[in-house]
């Protein structure tokens, strides 16, 4: 994750987009472009899909994985998205399987995010 954070953040120094060294929220207008930018990049996943193009699919996943790593440099998080990710990893398989979907059942643990930022 480091290398494309780094891949990313070359990215937003040459077209000077947002770049925060420290947590910080981005305000809702940049968080509006943010969201929109990863909206269109889903959206461009399952016509890829409907089509069984493949190589277009794994493009658009990195397409997805550029602009969600853009956010996570923008609101300064890349120092600890690595472990948020491994702690929501590790809620994430507390979880149960029941009936096609995942159900936070009697062992579910949640993600503990907080620690991170004291």
């Amino acid at each position: 994750m480091k290398k494309e954070l780094h891949l990313v953040r070359e990215f937003h120094e040459k077209f000077h987009a947002g770049i925060q060294e420290t947590p910080a929220n981005i305000g809702i207008d940049r968080a509006t472009f943010r969201y929109n930018l990863i909206k269109e990049e889903l959206e461009e996943y399952i016509p890829s899909v409907e089509k069984n193009d493949v190589p277009n699919i794994a493009k658009e996943l990195a397409d997805i994985l550029y602009a969600v790593y853009g956010t996570v440099i923008e609101h300064g998080l890349q120092d600890k998205i690595e472990a948020i990710f491994a702690e929501v990893h590790r809620s994430n398989m507390s979880k149960s399987y029941h009936e096609l979907k995942m159900i936070k059942g009697d062992g579910y643990i949640e993600a503990d995010t907080k620690k991170y930022f004291t």
